[in-house]
């Protein structure tokens, strides 16, 4: 694991971020409460993955084995990005409507995955660890998803939340971008 990943291994690393995406894909097959419920338990199971990889070192070089190229240093002892994925996923399911949930889950899996690629390949001009670049991809991705899901969505209060979502993702919180982004994105959303 090195403190910056490879573009490739970022690449890698997005493409399993990405896979987040059908969970969104799933609300137009699957009813959304049981569905839910579903990802709960994986999102359990997945957590208790996480505690025992953190606490046990035999298991903890085996998940290096597998998925250290895409695992940045500082997740080493403490939950992973993916695990901020799960738990997100879930309380969107579980408490918001269909199309916010969607268009949440979406801005997570797309919107992040352009502006770390964009960030990482052209980013020149740095904000705190950022770059404006990806910044600027995740908003334009972000809005290409809103404009696919309206007018099932305010259209204002989507633009909204995608512009603090944005600034979200850009400031260097301690919560997880997982967590804070989609979440910021439904919050907003919901007002309308």
């Amino acid at each position: 694991m090195s403190k910056s990943l490879s573009i490739k291994n970022e690449l890698l690393r997005k493409s399993i971020h990405i896979c987040n995406s059908l969970f969104a894909y799933s609300l137009f097959i699957f009813d959304q409460k049981k569905f839910a419920i579903f990802i709960g338990f994986f999102t359990i199971a997945f957590l208790l993955f996480e505690i025992l990889r953190i606490k046990h070192p035999d298991l903890n070089r085996f998940y290096n084995r597998f998925f250290g190229r895409v695992t940045r240093d500082f997740e080493r002892g403490r939950l992973t990005g993916a695990a901020y994925v799960m738990i997100s996923s879930f309380i969107l399911l579980l408490f918001f409507d269909m199309y916010v949930c969607i268009a949440s889950i979406l801005i997570m899996s797309y919107s992040d995955t352009a502006a770390a690629i964009v960030g990482k390949k052209y980013g020149k001009v740095k904000i705190f660890n950022k770059t404006l670049e990806g910044s600027f991809a995740f908003f334009v991705v972000g809005l290409f998803i809103i404009l696919a899901i309206y007018p099932n969505i305010s259209l204002f209060y989507s633009l909204l939340a995608l512009i603090i979502a944005t600034i979200v993702e850009l400031l260097p919180f301690k919560v997880d971008d997982n967590l804070s982004v989609p979440l910021t994105v439904a919050l907003i959303m919901s007002l309308g």
